[in-house]
């Protein structure tokens, strides 16, 4: 048999040997069929997923004598990560699903149950193999929130970094719900969004818990981007006021920076036109001339900056007379899509030309998160 079309191997971990007699005799059927093997026991679960062949996903009871069903989900977590775990109990409680959540599991299953239940979900989270995992790395978090949001299914992205260990649902493509560490609702998100690196894991949910956030995607990102802004903000300011003795040292060191602080701030302009719809980035001077771009072949963005500087400078002084404070952002739009206008820093500004059909959230967010870049690239 070839390995696509090989079965793939269940293990059932249960001390009720009747249960065990009885999943291993009727879970599989004409829609679901799995090579069954079955533990009475942690500890003799560990020895079958120490063989020599792999284990797809592991069924277990949460209380057992010896290694407990969350004791095994974290040895199989550590040791097996690509193994998917169904957790079932006759004790079911609030606290022993968010244990076993935030050790691994987003399937719990409550005893008794329809065997029909647990073929669905079995079915589900053998599927998982061909989900996304990969590092926060290389891919920002926020661009996965919104793939995942505008993707509109029902799931759940885990984030670890280190110890912490957090979980974001989605249904429909709304976030509905997230925990981390004591925390749930909107400040779980919060946290998640602050863990610097770290691992990605995107799986389907069959329990879909009760909803503690209402607030809309975009919403919660800029919230959460500006967050970390204030923190960051923050730190700076204390390291600043402790390393004045440093100011000779760093002042050699940004000689080093301003050389590559070109390239660098080309790469995050590449960040607005790698925005599906976006085409044209550019950073202004005040006085309309252009200080760097990416644009698609064929737009002159010496002109774009040249005229949307008397724009900007129309906005500021709108706002100025309305008695409206500091401008932060303005949109003009098109037939053809919207121009957006954003300060940078307090002698440049930022041009964003997009088409009619462009995600307009995630430009925002991506000025949003990447202002305070452009500036320390620019030396504006």
């Amino acid at each position: 048999m070839s390995d696509k079309n090989k079965l793939k191997k269940v293990l059932i971990v249960d001390d009720e040997e009747d249960l065990l007699w009885s999943l291993q005799n009727n879970l599989c059927n004409d829609s679901l069929k799995v090579d069954i093997l079955v533990a009475s026991s942690g500890e003799q679960a560990l020895e079958v997923l120490n063989g020599s062949e792999q284990v797809d996903l592991v069924i277990t009871d949460i209380k057992m004598p010896g290694i407990s069903g969350l004791d095994l989900l974290i040895e199989i977590k550590n040791r097996y990560p690509y193994t998917s775990v169904i957790v079932m109990t006759a004790f079911p409680s609030n606290e022993y699903k968010r244990e076993a959540i935030l050790k691994g599991s987003l399937h719990f299953l409550e005893k008794p149950f329809d065997i029909n239940e647990l073929r669905e979900m079995v079915s589900l989270a053998l599927k998982e193999d061909n989900m996304f995992k990969g590092t926060v790395a290389g891919v920002g978090l926020t661009d996965v929130i919104q793939i995942k949001a505008l993707s509109g299914v029902n799931s759940a992205l885990r984030v670890k970094e280190g110890e912490q260990q957090g979980i974001i649902y989605f249904e429909g493509g709304r976030i509905v719900h997230a925990i981390c560490d004591d925390l749930e609702g909107d400040e779980a998100f919060y946290q998640i969004m602050e863990f610097n690196g770290g691992l990605l894991d995107s799986v389907n949910v069959t329990n879909m818990p009760a909803h503690t956030i209402d607030i809309p995607v975009e919403a919660l990102l800029m919230e959460g981007v500006r967050r970390m802004d204030e923190k960051s903000a923050a730190r700076a300011s204390a390291e600043g006021s402790s390393g004045n003795e440093d100011k000779v040292a760093a002042g050699e060191e940004d000689n080093i920076k301003k050389e590559d602080g070109m390239a660098d701030l080309k790469d995050v302009l590449t960040e607005f036109t790698n925005i599906p719809g976006v085409n044209t980035a550019c950073l202004v001077g005040r006085d309309g001339f252009l200080l760097d771009s990416i644009a698609i072949a064929g737009i002159d963005t010496e002109m774009i900056g040249a005229i949307a500087s008397s724009g900007f400078g129309a906005s500021e002084s709108m706002g100025t007379q309305l008695g409206k404070g500091a401008l932060s952002m303005s949109m003009i739009e098109y037939n053809e899509g919207p121009v957006m206008l954003s300060p940078v820093g307090a002698d440049a500004f930022l041009v964003v030309v997009a088409e009619k059909d462009a995600n307009l959230g995630m430009i925002r967010l991506k000025i949003k998160k990447h202002t305070s870049q452009i500036v320390e690239s620019a030396a504006i």
